[in-house]
């Protein structure tokens, strides 16, 4: 840890060391940094109106070629951290799909051009960075203005806005594992201005690192992303649009594991290549009224739809013991929003409706080894149906009031009505004739945990927030108290053939604020303390694998603070420095024979730190850098696996030829190399042990071309 403090204290004052001499007398409109501007506050709140913690990451850093096309991106941002190669992310230390258990409502949420995105729409990579405005981490619990999924923040992404003007843009880049990327962008004016258009395509494919010795596919961690993007604005006058915006995406990856003995020969053993596709279609539609010089009314509606093909090899091994494992995964989101806002030099109010309707349904297929002694296993034929509903009505307001020239207070309320349906469909057939006793017992053993469960539950509940913000000049100091709450649902029991319901969890987070805005650098940081209670988690009734049951049998607590700053010290340099620190702990937590009180949370990094740093170096010359740290973390609630700490920097060198309106990268991705394993998994099946390690990327090189016009 020392040595990442020693790090991040030298290294700021290292790069201001290589500023020329004669930039000290650079003017001050070429040094002046862009002021922080947000867009995900419903209430039109400035960033130094914003007692929330908040992260903006700019578009010309998230769509540089050092950086992933996905939410990797946003890794070791102050307190966020993605886990498992991109299959969830943690805020605050909590993960988006739960602490112990994955209850199917996560616990974050991410919107991509304020359309709320399902697990379904990311995977299929809905979160894609080109042509891409900026991201905004909202730290904390969101509920009053986000509802459902937001108890420990939200991500938003924000992709350019068709604008008033002819332009474009084209990308061609080839990089280490045959990683291939190609995308164009044009906008375009129409009707006298009246309409405006915006298109973008976004290709992206790469073999991976992976390979399966057994199938010889050298291609097994492969990637293939295709993303396409149409938004038109009609502007109905100088105030008043309509915007509809429709994206259509695929995204194709092998596994993201390795088995091999050590961990960095990037191997896997199985006689089943694993493949997964997911398809995804959104469109959103919105309409702008200007009612008078202080009233605006937004409607929104949008709808989702994603499906996911999956095949994979379900014992793990090269012997085709238990066959291919198959999944189906559905799902369907429709939403509805009215946001009427009022504004004047004094107030800030928005009033907001909110409705959506969710749909889900799992369907996977596979043999289970089922033990006949500590060593003879059968094959039973398995499949898995589940179907879950979720409606939602939303009535919410938050008053923004400057009672004072530099005193202003923020009140909200939001009332959620929910409605959960779930229902699941288990079947187990035995394959082999094992005899007449044996065939009796496992049969009756199939008997209890197999058939239809289905049962709705209804709730509703208040959120409060209140915020106090003092400003003094150019500082703005803010204390706020918010509540966060993900919904309660249905829980069955397959072994006790019971479908038990479980109440919705709620946080209580007070929180302390700082910021400080100057011409050529602003700071920004937050302490907070959030108290968790009739958590949700997992329970193990007894060894029976399918004996388990999500109930509200936990407490806890996380406290911990996050500081930002952005500085642009002369004309020709920029960088942004942040870091964040939590801790977690379990309170109060049994199951079973297991005792979890005082264990942290899983994937909860302590320090997290990210470091960008930008440089002119002449009139044709860029460069550019991201170093990221996350320190320890756990893998699991039991707290007996670890994820290493973890360091990594990436480059990247550009060349501009602007005589031909291009340039030209050159990036190098974890330019150390260095070698982790992220996540640490072996499983136990059919009486053998079977590794699942996730390991980081290596190190990887590339070229990308950019033209303009």
């Amino acid at each position: 840890m020392k040595r990442i403090i020693t790090l991040l204290t030298v290294f700021p004052l290292i790069l201001n060391a290589q500023t020329p001499a004669n930039e000290g007398t650079s003017t001050e409109e070429s040094s002046t940094l862009e002021a922080v501007q947000v867009q995900g506050t419903k209430e039109n709140k400035s960033y130094q109106e914003s007692t929330e913690s908040i992260s903006v990451v700019p578009g010309r850093e998230l769509d540089s070629p050092i950086q992933s096309d996905s939410i990797q991106a946003l890794n070791a941002v102050p307190n966020v951290s993605i886990n498992k190669n991109d299959d969830s992310f943690s805020i605050r230390g909590v993960n988006n799909t739960g602490v112990t258990g994955f209850q199917k409502d996560n616990l974050s949420s991410i919107l991509v051009d304020d359309v709320f995105q399902t697990d379904l729409a990311v995977k299929a990579g809905s979160f894609d960075l080109w042509d891409v405005q900026q991201a905004e981490v909202y730290r904390g619990p969101q509920s009053t203005t986000q509802g459902v999924n937001s108890l420990a923040g939200s991500i938003l992404l924000f992709h350019n806005k068709p604008a008033d003007q002819t332009e474009g843009a084209a990308k061609l880049g080839y990089g280490s594992f045959n990683r291939i990327e190609a995308g164009v962008m044009t906008n375009n004016v129409w009707l006298d201005g009246k309409l405006l258009s915006r298109v973008s395509v976004n290709h992206e494919q790469g073999d991976g690192f992976i390979k399966n010795i057994k199938t010889d596919n050298n291609k097994w961690g492969k990637k293939s992303k295709d993303h396409l993007g149409l938004d038109l604005t009609y502007k109905i006058n100088e105030t008043d649009y309509v915007r509809w915006n429709t994206k259509i995406m695929q995204n194709e990856t092998g596994g993201n594991y390795v088995q091999s003995a050590n961990p960095f020969d990037y191997e896997v053993n199985e006689d089943v290549d694993f493949d997964s596709k997911t398809t995804n279609q959104q469109t959103s539609l919105r309409y702008f009224v200007k009612l008078n010089d202080n009233w605006t009314n937004e409607v929104i509606g949008a709808y989702s739809q994603a499906k996911n093909d999956e095949t994979s090899d379900a014992d793990g091994t090269a012997n085709p013991t238990a066959g291919v494992r198959t999944e189906e995964h559905n799902d369907r989101f429709v939403s509805v929003e009215n946001l009427l806002k009022f504004q004047n030099e004094k107030v800030k109010n928005v009033l907001g409706f909110h409705a959506h309707d969710y749909y889900l349904k799992d369907n996977a297929r596979f043999d289970i080894l089922y033990p006949l002694s500590a060593s003879v296993y059968t094959p039973i034929a398995s499949s898995q149906v589940t179907d879950k509903y979720r409606t939602v009505f939303a009535l919410f307001d938050s008053y923004l009031w400057k009672f004072t020239e530099n005193q202003s207070i923020n009140l909200g309320l939001r009332y959620e009505f929910v409605k959960n349906k779930y229902g699941a469909d288990v079947s187990a057939t035995r394959k082999q004739n094992l005899g007449a006793g044996t065939n009796a017992a496992v049969d009756a053993y199939l008997d209890s945990v197999t058939g239809s469960y289905e049962d709705e539950e209804n709730n509703s509940i208040v959120l409060p927030k209140v915020a106090y913000m003092l400003t003094q000049d150019q500082h703005s100091y803010g204390i706020s108290y918010t509540e966060g709450y993900r919904t309660g649902g249905l829980s069955i029991n397959r072994k006790r053939v019971r479908v038990d319901s479980y109440d919705p969890e709620k946080t209580g987070n007070y929180e302390l604020s700082y910021k400080y805005a100057a011409s050529n650098w602003n700071f920004s940081s937050a302490a907070f303390y959030t108290d968790w209670k009739d958590q949700q988690v997992m329970v193990q009734l007894s060894n029976d694998p399918f004996d388990t049951q999500v109930v509200n049998a936990a407490s806890s607590e996380l406290y911990g603070a996050e500081a930002e700053i952005n500085w642009k010290p002369a004309s020709r340099h920029e960088f942004n420095l942040g870091g964040g620190y939590v801790k977690t702990r379990f309170k109060d937590f049994v199951n079973g024979s297991k005792d979890y009180t005082d264990n942290e949370f899983p994937f909860a990094p302590n320090w997290t730190g990210r470091l960008s740093y930008g440089y002119q170096i002449s009139q044709d010359w860029n460069a550019a850098g991201i170093f990221r740290y996350l320190s320890k973390s756990y893998g699991n609630a039991e707290n007996t696996m670890d994820s290493p700490e973890q360091f990594y920097l990436d480059l990247l060198g550009q060349y501009s030829l602007a005589a031909w309106s291009m340039n030209v990268d050159l990036y190098v991705r974890n330019v150390l190399d260095t070698r982790y394993v992220i996540y640490d998994r072996t499983s136990s099946i059919g009486g053998q042990s079977v590794s699942y390690n996730q390991v980081n990327s290596p190190r990887e090189l590339g070229l990308r071309l950019n033209y303009f016009w």
